[in-house]
């Protein structure tokens, strides 16, 4: 079977219209993609700036003082040795990725972390205490606990997930 001029030409139009269709709605889909993620994280970026993690380790004889800040995605590590708390031995700062900062909030659960009421003082007999303080808004609760206490068991993977980070801070030169 073969085309008549007016055929081919009415083919040719209709394969040129699908072609255009396509690619327009392929354009469209880049152009929503790309705004949406851009907007995802502008939110995520003004959400995680709102707010204020601190945690740290007191030892009795100011053996071990130590303090890690996380506001956005800054961080600052600061250790006080021999009860020189106006002089640091150590200090550093640093940035954390997107992806750690998002899989560290998501496993804090603000409302388990209101429910402890923990203060213990280890150090008050030459012990060690861990602490952690937090901030969001208008919003803060500060604990100070014995390691692995199992009261710690609602928040214990963000716990982990912190101490992981401050490890990596005392461990680099």
């Amino acid at each position: 079977m073969l085309f008549t001029g007016n055929q081919f030409d009415n083919s040719i139009i209709f394969i040129k219209r699908n072609y255009m269709f396509k690619i327009s709605i392929y354009l469209f889909l880049v152009i929503v993609i790309t705004i949406g993620c851009r907007k995802d994280q502008t939110i995520a970026g003004k959400m995680q700036s709102n707010f204020v993690i601190k945690t740290g380790t007191v030892c009795g004889w100011c053996s071990w003082n130590d303090t890690l800040i996380i506001r956005g995605n800054s961080v600052r590590y600061v250790n006080y040795t021999q009860c020189n708390n106006s002089k640091p031995s150590v200090m550093k700062n640093g940035q954390i990725a997107a992806s750690e900062l998002d899989t560290l909030l998501s496993k804090l659960d603000f409302n388990e972390l209101k429910k402890l009421d923990l203060n213990t003082c280890n150090v008050c007999s030459d012990g060690c205490d861990d602490w952690i303080y937090y901030e969001k808004g208008s919003e803060s609760h500060y604990i100070r606990f014995t390691r692995y206490d199992p009261k710690l068991l609602p928040i214990q993977q963000f716990v982990d997930q912190l101490n992981a980070i401050k490890s990596r801070y005392i461990g680099s030169n």
